[in-house]
């Protein structure tokens, strides 16, 4: 298939396929060089990562609830060299974000998703530093930042408006404090979230939509919202035929899987 411009990527196929944290669930560390490597090996056509920041301001690829589970910490609690440390007694070991920008620049037809994890009231340094490296590696172009958060991704905008960004949005919001969702604001909060409507604020290209927020046979309120309805959408995490078909009935770009060598499997199917 030739080239299709949607968004500011330009993207070869009707369906795109990235690897959640590379590969998740296999005998890989998610968010590891190897788990990158394994997604481009069974015909992914980029990775989605998460990137958070350490307590000395320090850019990690890794998922917070993953390093908690695995290490008992949050990437904000300890210094880079502390987690990397810890990482490889348990045998993970985390990649740092210039790393990982590397090894996109040496695939010049992948797609990188970055999602940027940490948040701020105000500016998001986090994002800031992100967005900087990402255009010093020259992958403008191969990049699509991600975030749940509205100054995350305002802060892309103001340094690096270039950058192609996407409001993240989920059935069910997730929170460090679990007593959080207990009260009234999670509810409404989660409410307005899940409407797709503080991609306007953002001033986002792109809608990322959890999966489960499609239906097959009816579009839902950010499908019919005219402020959003013609924004480029990309969905996770899809894992199964049933949802890869429900992304392609909504004209979904871009899928993001644990498995993405099922999805390309399958996809080779449809063809």
């Amino acid at each position: 298939m030739g080239l299709k411009k949607r968004g500011k990527l330009m993207k070869t196929k009707d369906l795109i396929i990235l690897g959640h944290r590379g590969c998740r669930n296999e005998d890989v560390p998610e968010n590891t060089m190897a788990a990158f490597q394994r997604a481009f090996d069974v015909g992914a056509e980029g990775i989605e990562i998460d990137v958070e920041s350490t307590k000395d301001g320090q850019l990690l690829v890794v998922n917070r609830w993953f390093l908690k589970k695995n290490c008992d910490l949050f990437p904000w609690e300890r210094n880079l060299d502390e987690i990397l440390s810890q990482g490889r007694k348990r045998g993970v070991l985390f990649p740092r974000f210039d790393e990982v920008c590397q090894f996109i620049k040496e695939r010049p037809g992948w797609i990188f998703n970055v999602e940027i994890k940490s948040s701020h009231r105000f500016l998001c340094r986090t994002a800031q530093k992100a967005a900087r490296c990402i255009v010093d590696f020259g992958i403008e172009d191969q990049v699509i930042v991600s975030s749940f958060d509205v100054n995350t991704l305002l802060t892309v905008k103001f340094f690096q408006a270039r950058l192609e960004t996407a409001y993240l949005f989920r059935k069910e919001d997730r929170v460090v404090n679990l007593d959080d969702k207990k009260r009234f604001w999670y509810k409404i909060n989660g409410m307005i979230n899940r409407s797709g409507i503080k991609a306007v604020i953002a001033r986002v290209d792109t809608l990322h939509p959890e999966i489960s927020l499609f239906h097959k046979t009816k579009k839902i309120f950010w499908q019919r919202n005219p402020l959003l309805a013609n924004k480029p959408v990309n969905t996770w995490s899809v894992d199964t035929e049933d949802h890869f078909d429900k992304a392609l009935v909504n004209g979904v770009d871009i899928i993001i899987s644990d498995n993405p060598g099922a999805m390309v499997a399958y996809r080779s199917g449809q063809s």
